[in-house]
């Protein structure tokens, strides 16, 4: 049965910024990551939005105790020592920092406060975080910002990319050593990675060729093949035949290292052939039923010894555009060495 993509939640997620005024270019900041959240169903409370003329501020902050809603704490360089400092020195985030603080205190495994590091200018090096945040896991919204944004409103909206796979059976239940150990090697999970993007190594005489990439609708499984009729060994030729049959469509970039600009409308790439062979340097585009986009790209064709002779093991990098855009280039694979 396959794992929903998402919990469908009745009411949308609650969430409040707790953040500093640094500066004019933060605060823009912040205010322009509420209004991406909203846009996308989350249901930001900013004070800025929140607190008119005659409000009672306190008690807009008193609501962040509200272990129904997440708070997400935005570390400019200032946030800490204002957090910390707050018995000397009061203030708007001392008083959120006490507020906030006390439910962490109470709830040690909840993970409602997420910890932030804007890409506002306001961070020179590592992130000052306040004490009762350190040893929680934060964002760094300082480099690649759209993937740190895309993590942010997956874990706010429980869509995680990779959601715990389904508990399988006990391999050792009711089977005799020599069973179970056959069960286990030759267990289809050996053949699967469940990330979005990364290195792999497929033997092409294993599993009938069948290797799964990504995980639920985000999945794509080849079915890959040595050319029969040539010499399987380190004389043979370095070529691997992919077949669209598990995928949907898939198209053959040739050479894309001198042809980068193929990648710039992967929409209009031919993608009729149920079968495609590539090629060292070549890269191959897949669409998969549910309307993801992958990119394959074959960096090597190597020979290792096994049971029945040479096998041929193919190195491949890829990437999945999990946003389903059809945005993928070679800068989206992972470097050789990852």
């Amino acid at each position: 049965m396959e794992t929903p993509l998402f919990v469908d939640q009745s009411e949308p997620p609650v969430v409040f910024i707790s953040y500093s005024w640094a500066s004019e270019q933060h605060k823009t900041w912040v205010i322009n990551l509420a209004r991406r959240l909203r846009a996308n169903g989350v249901d930001v409370r900013l004070d800025r939005w929140d607190v008119r003329l005659g409000h009672d501020l306190n008690l807009f902050m008193e609501r962040y105790a509200d272990p129904s809603a997440r708070v997400i704490v935005v570390l400019s360089d200032d946030y800490g020592p204002k957090a910390d400092q707050r018995g000397q020195q009061p203030s708007g985030v001392a008083t959120e920092t006490t507020i906030v603080s006390a439910t962490v205190y109470r709830d040690l495994g909840s993970n409602r406060v997420v910890p932030l590091v804007p890409d506002s200018g306001t961070v020179e090096g590592e992130p000052i975080v306040p004490t009762y945040l350190v040893g929680r896991n934060w964002i760094d919204f300082r480099g690649d910002n759209e993937t740190a944004y895309e993590h942010l409103l997956r874990d706010l909206h429980e869509a995680p990319l990779e959601a715990a796979p389904p508990l399988g059976k006990n391999p050792f239940k009711g089977r005799t050593e020599a069973q179970a150990t056959t069960a286990i090697r030759n267990d289809p999970a050996r053949w699967h990675t469940g990330s979005s993007r990364g290195l792999v190594e497929v033997n092409l005489n294993q599993n009938s060729g069948l290797f799964t990439l990504g995980n639920d609708e985000a999945s794509f499984t080849l079915k890959l093949q040595y050319p029969s009729g040539g010499t399987t060994g380190p004389d043979g030729p370095k070529l691997v035949r992919h077949y669209s049959d598990q995928i949907g469509d898939i198209g053959l970039v040739a050479a894309v290292n001198d042809h980068p600009g193929r990648f710039a409308d992967l929409a209009t790439l031919p993608m009729s052939n149920r079968v495609e062979e590539t090629k060292p340097g070549d890269a191959l585009v897949m669409l998969n039923r549910k309307g993801y986009w992958s990119l394959l790209l074959l960096d090597d064709v190597v020979f290792r010894s096994g049971p029945n002779g040479y096998e041929a093991i193919a190195l491949m990098r890829y990437a999945i555009a999990t946003d389903r855009t059809a945005s993928l280039t070679l800068g989206s694979l992972p470097p050789t060495g990852e």
